[in-house]
């Protein structure tokens, strides 16, 4: 190959891909499915992602084996199926159980010996949605560190749980989800055919709560939802609580076609075993989140995470209220502060706008662009079926 053509795996850009894979199985097997078609992904995120490191350091130490082992047995006992599917990926790929739960994990086992106010928290995202009439779109950027840049594939995924999966809560899953290399579906965006759209901000509570439920798993089990108050008991995780925090953008859609909007703080109840959660529904103003909590009174980390937040949101508040696709696409794209762009793709940020997508209600469609969508064209279009709506 010619010298000026070649691509380094040290360096190979930002690529024009979206990986789609369509699965039908019960949980170990779509896991396995992941992790054997992605496995070489899935195995270049590992050894590339910093975070992991820090992670495996934390796990070393007595209070980080015992986070982890708190966390694994409480997730076994409340979400077993989800635990097969961590352990089908991880048999898949052919990498180690372990490492996949510790990025599951995330800012939990990171935060175990030292409770920072100032750690340099993980993620973005930033969403700007509508709800007419006419019709109903949400634009939302996918953000991660630039390690995950590449790393991430689509699954598209019929779930049939097995007879002990039933017995242990598990019910028939009909969704798509954009997935970070080598972890669970949900939290980032995607839909399931019960009607629900829904995107993720990551935020970032200062006091954490080793051993409850993170929010990884919390977000799978939305793909579950199939109502909004079914959503809502998910979110609470009575007993338990989540042990991080998120916020989630919801577009439920009933088997009449109405449609709500919604946006849902999350956060951990340090004097309760359950979920905080705060509910705002939009129905003439248009809905914008990034990653600081905006209603709920929560402690928050200090840093990037919340200045670059801000920033975002002063951006997306600088334009007119959207009332077209071609509104958001625009939003979305914006890059007015140079240091925090609504769409990050500086090469030295540690931050980068890995994909974005725009849910198009009246058009059924969910589409993923790489680069800035008021100047490219979509690089995958996937169709949004909901065709459970009437058996519910």
């Amino acid at each position: 190959m010619a010298q000026g053509n070649s691509v380094s795996r040290e360096h190979i850009g930002r690529r024009k891909a979206v990986p789609v894979i369509y699965l039908r199985g019960s949980h170990y097997e779509v896991g396995y499915d992941v992790g054997r078609n992605f496995a070489s992904v899935i195995q270049s995120f590992l050894e590339t992602f910093q975070g992991l490191k820090s992670f495996e350091k934390e796990y070393k130490t007595a209070s980080g084996r015992n986070a982890y082992d708190k966390t694994l047995a409480n997730m076994r006992q409340r979400y077993p199926h989800y635990v097969k599917e961590i352990q089908g990926i991880a048999d898949g790929a052919n990498v180690s159980f372990h490492q996949l739960f510790l990025l599951h994990m995330d800012d939990i086992i990171e935060t175990v010996n030292e409770n920072s106010a100032s750690r340099y928290d993980r993620g973005g995202c930033s969403d700007i949605a509508f709800n007419t009439p006419a019709n109903t779109v949400i634009g939302h950027t996918e953000d991660a560190l630039m390690e995950t840049l590449n790393h991430f594939y689509i699954m598209s995924a019929h779930v049939i749980p097995t007879p002990e999966d039933k017995e242990h809560g598990a019910v028939e899953e009909r969704f798509a989800s954009l997935c970070y290399a080598g972890q669970l579906p949900g939290y980032t965006m995607g839909f399931n055919e019960n009607g629900l759209v829904f995107t993720i901000n990551t935020l970032s509570p200062q006091n954490l709560k080793p051993g409850n439920t993170p929010r990884t798993f919390i977000t799978r089990a939305l793909l579950a939802a199939r109502d909004p108050a079914e959503a809502n008991n998910i979110l609470l995780d009575q007993g338990l609580g989540i042990g991080n925090g998120f916020s989630t953008n919801m577009i439920w859609t009933n088997a009449k076609g109405e449609r709500q909007l919604l946006n849902i703080e999350v956060a951990p109840d340090l004097k309760n075993d359950k979920s905080i959660i705060n509910v705002q529904k939009y129905d003439s103003e248009p809905l914008m989140h990034c990653n600081a909590y905006l209603r709920e009174q929560v402690q928050q980390v200090t840093g990037a995470i919340i200045d670059s937040s801000r920033a975002r949101m002063k951006a997306i508040r600088q334009h007119l209220p959207p009332k077209s696709r071609s509104d958001i696409e625009e939003i979305i794209s914006d890059t007015t502060y140079q240091e925090y762009p609504v769409f990050q793709t500086n090469v030295d940020a540690q931050i980068q706008t890995i994909a974005a997508g725009i849910f198009d209600m009246n058009a059924s469609t969910w589409s993923i662009y790489i680069d800035k969508p008021n100047e490219a064209e979509p690089v995958a279009i996937l169709p949004m079926r909901f065709i459970m709506l009437n058996k519910s």
